[in-house]
C-alpha cells in the first residue's frame, strides 16, 4: 500500500511541475514577442569601414 500512494503523489508532483512549466513557457514566449517587436521598429545602422584601421562601425542616418 505504501507503494501506491508514493506513486500517485510522484505522479501528482509531476503534473503540478509541468503546469508550472507551462506556465512559465507562456511567460517567456510573451516576452520574446515583445523584444521582437521592440527589436523590429529600432532602425537599421549601416557598417562602414573605417580606412585607416579597417574596423567596420556603425553609422546611425537618421531618415
Amino acid at each position: 500500500m505504501p507503494q501506491v500512494v508514493f506513486v500517485a503523489l510522484v505522479g501528482a508532483l509531476g503534473i503540478v511541475a509541468l503546469r508550472a512549466l507551462a506556465r512559465q513557457k507562456a511567460a517567456v514566449a510573451i516576452r520574446i514577442r515583445e523584444a521582437e517587436r521592440a527589436m523590429a521598429n529600432r532602425p537599421l545602422a549601416t557598417l562602414v569601414q573605417d580606412p585607416v584601421t579597417g574596423i567596420y562601425r556603425p553609422v546611425n542616418r537618421d531618415y
